[in-house]
């Protein structure tokens, strides 16, 4: 339970913590109750933190909660508040740092939503206001500094929780296909083999060809790892997970994929990155 985070109080070590549990003091309704078991040096502190934690639970202020608790107990927001978060995931031009949002999908509200650059991507910012959490899997190292920058704004309209994290304080580290794997949640058999190389060339295939299979298939594939963070969330947060024998029918219906980009193919496409359509073989044949 959320009551019980206090590794975030100040003064309060593994050892301090350890001998208040030995007290009885676990939650921060215990430390109101048994103010005279706390140390004096300790007492006002703690009792303060206590009680500013209690009135951010009595307002339902989430923020409160993703500012202020440590990554040790971090994943008691997911078992609070997993009713309440939104999971959402992003694709992109490349992984290069300027490298453009083509596509994000969010999971809010029992649905699975998508924007597509050229079409609707704006329409994020709107569903953005209407989320109470945000969730992804190392969002804080690329999703979220890429919307930023995408959308020019200073900050999320909402609190973010990024899950890697509390999986690797669970000893569940690894990316996110290798850590639902572990737990016995795997994607799609046709999703299996695609990855984000194969992204990039399912979105230029659409952009450049209009190839509604590719469209199709890099929104399945996106939407797929978005979905695998509600079961994570789930175990994260010490809930039951559940999944659903119709789990996977919330994506679109699977389409053959293009096969793996070859290396010909990824430096024709890092270089149409770089150059555009000015490719160095064609600026040669002009000289």
């Amino acid at each position: 339970m959320i009551e019980g985070a206090m590794h975030h109080f100040r003064g309060i070590g593994p050892v301090r913590l350890g001998q208040l549990h030995e007290a009885g003091i676990r939650t921060w309704q215990d430390v109101l109750q048994q103010q005279a078991s706390i140390s004096e040096t300790l007492r006002a502190e703690v009792v303060q933190e206590a009680e500013r934690c209690l009135e951010a639970l009595e307002q339902d202020d989430i923020p409160f909660f993703v500012e202020r608790l440590f990554p040790h107990d971090r994943w008691r927001i997911l078992n609070r508040y997993i009713d309440r978060c939104s999971f959402f995931d992003i694709e992109t031009t490349g992984l290069e740092y300027d490298d453009t949002i083509t596509m994000v999908v969010c999971w809010h509200k029992d649905r699975l939503h998508t924007f597509i650059e050229h079409e609707n991507l704006d329409d994020f910012l709107d569903l953005l206001d209407d989320v109470d959490l945000l969730v992804s899997f190392n969002g804080s190292t690329f999703d979220v500094p890429r919307v930023l920058d995408g959308f020019h704004i200073p900050e999320l309209p909402c609190p973010h929780f990024d899950l890697r994290w509390p999986c690797y304080h669970k000893n569940l580290s690894g990316g996110l296909k290798q850590v639902t794997a572990r737990l016995g949640i795997d994607r799609p058999d046709d999703l299996q083999d695609v990855d984000g190389s194969l992204a990039v060339v399912l979105w230029n295939r659409w952009l450049q060809q209009r190839d509604e299979a590719a469209r199709q298939q890099l929104i399945r594939y996106c939407g797929a790892d978005v979905m695998l963070l509600k079961p994570l969330s789930q175990v994260i947060g010490g809930h039951r997970i559940q999944l659903a024998e119709d789990f996977w029918d919330q994506l679109p219906a699977s389409v053959e994929a293009p096969a793996a980009p070859s290396l010909d193919d990824r430096r024709r496409q890092f270089l149409t990155n770089v150059f555009g359509t000015a490719s160095p073989t064609r600026l040669r044949t002009r000289r």
